[in-house]
């Protein structure tokens, strides 16, 4: 269990080096709430951080407090005691997050449900908009009175989110059908855990003709349930599944998977795989979810889970880019027996790593899974990346672009979003940082110097500091590297993880390159599909590429990565 601390640091017991890549890696949560164990919000962030003890052996920190001052005080001890990474939740702490970070520039710090421009915070968001969708939907079934509310904690981004699109779905439904708002900061200064005043104002709104509350306010909502139960009316939880808490009165519960996002976030910093500094999670992520279980079954009728399901179809299709239901694949939607698909040769560590003993990495871990989920096998040929790209459509079915390119996409599909290549459901993240020679000695270091190297598929030599010097496409990290020893170049723009890893690990190297930029440029990898594929499973292949991202965030896909590193 994790340790509670308050303006002051506990320390954690030593690990070996094998067991983490460096000494920072000492995480903490604050809670800005006095109740953490409210089957809610906090409770579901907590699963995830204790999951993360229980399987890693990494204990962590935790403190909570609703109290402004008191938080800032927290954040900052938290930072000076060594901890990192620091889980900030919920949108009402933002700016005190904002005004400490550029303080700690070696913290990492992980926001829940915002983000914030500081180079050191990473960011989780949810789509909360699609979830509270479907709940307006089944709300409409269930009202009477064509009158329900919704009850938030504070008007933050992720909880106005929630009331406009559980006002979307209602009105969907019942274009005549009135939702009433409010939000408990108004009414109390303890907004997410009070659970009393929230309880009162449960009653108002039932007392004045209300069917439904919808209850988004963390601790406080239990109030609002409970409210539903007394009057015999129906509530809806969130966060967690709530239906339980009072069964027959809770109509379904919008549930953020966040014990499952908080441990994924978690494993990436610790490896550093934190590809992208925002995690966006939805309906075809798997990151919001609707809840029925035997508590709210006998709520819903027939028509009401076909009308949930159609909706859930919509949704999907039109954050996608697709015509069509995409929720799951039934007996009617043709899909393959097999999927050839190129790997290109060029390795990234942890990610793609093909050599003699076969093809394996975090990349074909995911394919993996998608196989055993789809019924599909996958079957590999490791080809050049241009060689991988003319392949399309001809002896292969897909390739692993290692980024957006046009002479991919003439050939290729990419996953699709309004219209642009859509970076949610890309097959993984790349980081590109800058390496030089320690003893170049350059006045600015993080100046580009001529000649630069690349790697192929990239389109970081449109970046306009590339404009006018001269640069190589190298396909491997390691020759890279070497030509940086070798005086052939002065510059590698490279993959961060896998230069990181050989720096640490070839005695050639440590001690002579140093990285000098973090991030010099952002790439994506793809699973490309040949025009002929789509055009034959065109809703198979949307299928595939929703479950991918889903996969790309779970957490049996991360589970597994330790094995890379030791």
């Amino acid at each position: 269990m994790g340790k509670w601390i308050l303006l002051l640091w506990l320390a954690t017991p030593a690990l070996s080096a094998d067991v983490l890549p460096s000494d920072s890696f000492a995480p903490a949560i604050l809670f800005n709430s006095t109740i953490v164990l409210d089957d809610s919000y906090n409770e579901s962030l907590l699963a995830g951080m204790e999951q993360f003890e229980q399987q890693k052996g990494v204990p962590f920190a935790q403190v909570a407090t609703a109290d402004p001052i008191l938080y800032r005080q927290s954040l900052e001890s938290l930072a000076m005691a060594g901890h990192s990474p620091i889980i900030v939740p919920g949108g009402g702490t933002q700016s005190i997050v904002e005004t400490v970070a550029p303080s700690f520039p070696h913290t990492t710090f992980i926001s829940i449900g915002y983000q914030t421009d500081a180079p050191n915070v990473r960011s989780i968001l949810f789509r909360e908009w699609e979830g509270a969708y479907l709940a307006g939907v089944l709300a409409a079934y269930r009202s009477p009175n064509r009158k329900v509310g919704f009850m938030g904690g504070l008007p933050v981004r992720s909880v106005k989110e929630l009331e406009a699109g559980f006002r979307a779905g209602f009105n969907h439904v019942l274009p005549d059908g009135q939702v009433t708002s409010l939000y408990l900061s108004e009414y109390s200064d303890r907004p997410w855990d009070d659970e009393s005043k929230a309880r009162e104002l449960g009653r108002q709104l039932f007392n004045s003709g209300h069917d439904i509350v919808f209850a988004a306010a963390g601790s406080s909502g239990k109030g609002a349930l409970a409210a539903a139960a007394e009057a015999d009316k129906l509530a809806i939880g969130v966060d967690q599944n709530q239906n339980g808490l009072y069964p027959g009165h809770v109509l379904t519960s919008v549930v953020k998977h966040l014990d499952r996002a908080v441990y994924v976030a978690l494993i990436s910093e610790r490896w550093q795989l934190w590809r992208s500094p925002v995690k966006r999670l939805g309906l075809a992520q798997g990151g919001v979810s609707i809840s029925i279980d035997e508590n709210n079954q006998p709520l819903l009728s027939q028509a009401m889970l076909v009308e949930l399901q159609k909706n859930r179809g919509r949704l999907l299709a039109e954050s996608t880019g697709m015509v069509g239901v995409t929720n799951g694949v039934d007996q009617d939607i043709a899909k393959p027996q097999s999927i050839t698909v190129a790997v290109p040769e060029e390795v990234r560590f942890p990610f793609i790593q093909a050599d003699d003993s076969g093809i394996t990495g975090i990349a074909i871990d995911a394919l993996g899974m998608l196989s055993q989920q789809l019924g599909v096998e996958f079957e590999y040929r490791v080809l050049p990346t241009r060689r991988g790209v003319h392949s399309l459509g001809e002896s292969v079915d897909g390739f692993i672009a290692i980024s957006h390119s046009d002479d991919t996409e003439r050939r290729g599909v990419f996953p699709m979003r309004d219209g642009d290549v859509d970076e949610d459901r890309a097959l993984m993240t790349w980081d590109l940082a800058a390496f030089q020679l320690i003893d170049q000695g350059f006045a600015d270091a993080s100046i580009l110097q001529s000649p630069i190297t690349i790697p192929p598929g990239s389109g970081t030599d449109n970046l306009k500091e590339l404009q006018g010097l001269e640069s190589h496409v190298i396909g491997s990290v390691e020759r890279q590297l070497n030509m940086l020893l070798r005086r052939h170049a002065k510059t590698a723009l490279a993959d961060a993880l896998h230069a990181d890893h050989l720096i640490d690990n070839r005695p050639q190297f440590a001690g002579k390159i140093r990285k000098v930029a973090a991030s010099v440029s952002k790439e994506s990898s793809y699973l490309v599909l040949s025009k002929a594929f789509y055009q034959q499973y065109p809703e198979f292949s949307e299928i595939l590429w929703n479950r991918l991202s889903a996969i790309r965030e779970s957490v049996e896909l991360w589970d597994g990565v330790d094995r890379y590193f030791q």
